[in-house]
């Protein structure tokens, strides 16, 4: 079973904020996803929807056409994106369906607005 909630935060990016700012928290597969935008949601739900899973290389090109032509010194050689921080044990498929069902649920509670 899992868990969805609306939690409010003080602290957002790494920075203490007198704004209240509110995370979309999916507990599910002993696991927490924390979401403070909508499309950082629909975007796990589309990285979770493919069975077998891409390349994790970013090629060189796209890499300085999104952070200029000096990305090594910004990024170094590694460069690590959100999914590849994720458990081994969530790409099980039992996991993953669970993990996609809950997500989906959450989307549609934010999309409604019970959330």
């Amino acid at each position: 079973m899992a868990r969805i909630s609306k939690e409010q935060v003080k602290w957002l990016d790494g920075t203490e904020s007198l704004i209240p700012h509110h995370v979309i928290v999916v507990s599910v597969a002993s696991f927490t996803f924390n979401f403070s935008k909508v499309e950082q949601l629909r975007e796990c739900i589309k990285y979770y929807e493919h069975k077998t899973r891409p390349s994790s290389r970013i090629p060189a090109k796209r890499a300085e056409g999104q952070l200029g032509k000096d990305w090594r010194k910004l990024r170094g050689w590694d460069v690590e994106r959100w999914f590849e921080r994720l458990p081994m044990y969530l790409m099980e498929e039992p996991k993953r369906q669970k993990i996609l069902k809950a997500l989906n649920k959450a989307l549609s509670l934010v999309e409604s607005g019970k959330l």
